[in-house]
């Protein structure tokens, strides 16, 4: 009788103490598994936050090079415009030095009626300029619409004719800018070197260095591309190109 009563007092405090077990592995195991599941989101957010930091430094640095190539293009367009103001005061010129000639009162006939027309002493220079940045104008145009082939050809064209001209740098840039828009960088690193040792004082320089370096990059050696834009930045620190190298760095760093 005894054991019976101390079985029935004993059983139930067994049980509740089994079950008091179960329930805290249980409890500890739902736990651990918050605990993995936290640390995953964790992990994941960190993950999140530094891909929104790269892609939020790549178009920060899009956005700039966007920028910087703008004003390189403004600079263009002010390069065509005074070249079209040149040409335009060359023209008037060649026209005043022409009525000039008419309408002059020294003019006579000679010994058998001829007309002895005098010379103006600009005229024989002016002529030849006109044709010079006509020649010019007109290359470049043509590399503006997208025509490559027929550009290259007629900037060594112009470069043949005005060998020593003002514009020649301008034309063995260009020169340089249609193999790289064609994909032949290696034949424009050596066009734009030409442009870089022939004309070190000229103003196409800072870009000639500048494209080197993305032609290298283009043709998977960014080792010469870095040298090149560090040394944009370093000759030419104010420059628009020295700011499109710098963020370039950026990017390869």
């Amino acid at each position: 009788m005894k054991v019976r009563q101390m079985l029935v007092a004993v059983v139930p405090l067994a049980l509740f103490l089994l079950v008091g077990c179960a329930t805290t592995r249980e409890t500890a195991y739902q736990q651990g598994q918050i605990d993995d599941l936290q640390q995953k989101v964790e992990v994941l957010k960190g993950r999140v936050t530094s891909e929104m930091q790269q892609n939020w430094a790549d178009v920060e640095t899009t956005v700039g090079e966007l920028q910087q190539e703008i004003k390189i293009l403004r600079a263009n367009i002010e390069e065509d415009r005074a070249l079209l103001n040149k040409i335009t005061d060359d023209v008037a010129q060649l026209k005043r030095d022409y009525e000039g000639k008419i309408s002059s009162p020294h003019m006579g006939r000679g010994e058998e009626g001829s007309v002895n027309t005098p010379v103006s002493p600009s005229s024989s220079t002016e002529e030849p300029r006109v044709d010079m940045e006509g020649a010019y104008q007109r290359a470049y145009n043509t590399f503006k619409k997208g025509d490559y082939p027929t550009a290259l050809q007629m900037f060594e064209a112009f470069l043949r004719t005005y060998p020593g001209s003002e514009y020649a740098d301008n034309a063995r840039y260009w020169i340089g800018e249609c193999y790289h828009q064609q994909g032949d960088y290696e034949r424009a690193i050596l066009e734009y070197e030409k442009v870089i040792k022939q004309y070190p004082q000229g103003d196409k320089v800072p870009s000639a260095l500048l494209k080197q370096g993305f032609a290298f990059l283009n043709l998977g050696d960014p080792v010469d591309a870095k040298l090149l834009f560090q040394k944009v930045i370093k000759e030419y620190p104010q420059s628009p190109q020295a700011e499109i190298a710098a963020r370039k760095l950026k990017v390869l760093d």
